[in-house]
């Protein structure tokens, strides 16, 4: 029998995302494709890596434009019509619903009986917009969708408010090779030249790895570090944006002496960073999710992240493996950071079980697992669609 089809649709291919698409390229389940909207976003800087892809996907043609001061990319793109006649996907997965292709993919599916999954992050912390205009086109898309699948629970939350019914919802996670980070983590710190390159900084060393934008919240924890005060707390920032400038001028002001401006750096670089550092932070006002909690707790790092992210409500365990804060309330965050310092050394001592059951619960093979659940219940609940997951063809060349 023929293969279920399953084209997933979304804006670009983000190195973090690679190994999502390739575990689900090699499934014996579905016959597996990526369309992509773009190579790249004008707000990114990553590099990616051809021989790391294993699935196949085709990049469309189209316009790019991007508003810097709302966050937000737009993709106009042509040539999708055809890609959708030539692969004739049983199944239409779409990562959103802010780019004409998507919308073009949805009707797709109505107009030929497909049927169509959408794939959601965004989260009533993420955005308001449940009204209006806006409101009405993201409520038309998702009461059509057949299934969906999420990042968490907040974004569940947020499909059901919008009418999305409960039992329709596949709730996964957000992730990364989390094993990667591990890993990378543990070969560093075992280095021979790491205690002395460690000696270096300051005693109690936290992380931020992020745009250096307002929204993320950066300019709040530079305020906590000015109010503890403490010759002995530092803090590695890595990343680039236009408020760096802004940031280092308020470090200067303030005679902050430990803050660390290393720079944007690819992905496989910052495994350093996370084995150095003994408390990661993310201070955002808005996040949709938080990939760095990801990387940070697979890296065995306590973790004190915003209330406003949505990976706070699926991966930190209060108290444990960190702690969730207001990003609006400076004194809370330094009280945070002074109390981890106090039990710096006893969350140490439990870095690899942090890392092991970061690995476990958050792993690449959870997050797909979501994606082919969504899958066999829609092929499930339609007699039209193949069922028998044998026979797959073994397509390894990316198009």
């Amino acid at each position: 029998m023929k293969l279920l089809r399953v084209l997933i649709v979304t804006n670009i291919i983000a190195p973090y995302r690679i190994p999502l698409y390739n575990y689900l390229h090699h499934t014996d389940e579905v016959d597996f494709k990526l369309v992509v909207l773009a190579d790249t976003e004008r707000n990114r800087a990553w590099r990616m890596s051809e021989e790391q892809i294993k699935f196949n996907y085709r990049l469309l043609p189209g316009f790019h434009g991007f508003i810097w001061s709302r966050d937000m990319s737009i993709h106009v793109q042509w040539g999708f019509g055809r890609e959708l006649r030539v692969f004739k996907p049983d199944v239409v997965i779409t990562s959103g619903y802010d780019a004409l292709a998507y919308w073009e993919a949805f009707f797709y599916c109505k107009i030929f009986k497909k049927r169509y999954i959408l794939w959601n992050g965004t989260t009533m912390l993420s955005t308001g917009k449940t009204t209006g205009p806006i409101g009405w086109m993201k409520r038309r898309i998702i009461n059509g969708a057949d299934r969906y699948v999420t990042y968490g629970t907040k974004a569940a939350e947020y499909l059901m408010r919008l009418g999305a019914p409960r039992e329709r919802i596949h709730v996964g996670i957000n992730t990364v090779d989390m094993e990667f980070y591990r890993d990378r983590a543990m070969t560093i710190r075992a280095g021979e030249s790491f205690s002395q390159e460690r000696r270096g900084y300051p005693r109690f060393l936290m992380l931020y790895v992020g745009q250096l934008i307002s929204r993320k919240g950066i300019g709040q924890l530079l305020r906590a570090l000015d109010k503890l005060d403490d010759p002995d707390i530092g803090l590695l920032v890595i990343g680039s944006g236009p408020q760096e400038k802004e940031l280092r001028e308020f470090c200067e002001s303030h005679a902050l002496e430990n803050v660390y401006f290393e720079g944007f750096h690819q992905p496989d670089d910052l495994p350093r960073y996370y084995a150095l550092a003994d408390l990661f932070v993310l201070p955002s006002f808005k996040e949709v999710w938080g990939l760095v909690v990801n990387e940070a707790l697979a890296s065995g790092l306590y973790v004190l992240c915003s209330n406003q992210a949505g990976a706070a409500y699926d991966l930190i365990n209060e108290g444990w493996n960190g702690a969730l804060f207001d990003p609006r309330d400076v004194e809370e965050l330094a009280t945070l950071v002074q109390q981890t310092k106090a039990r710096i050394e006893e969350i140490r001592a439990r870095r690899e079980e942090l890392s092991e059951h970061a690995c476990r619960e958050f792993s690449i093979e959870r997050s797909a697992s979501v994606f082919l659940d969504a899958i066999k219940e829609v092929r499930s609940n339609d007699p039209l669609l193949p069922s028998d997951p044998s026979g797959k063809p073994r397509n390894t060349e990316a198009e």
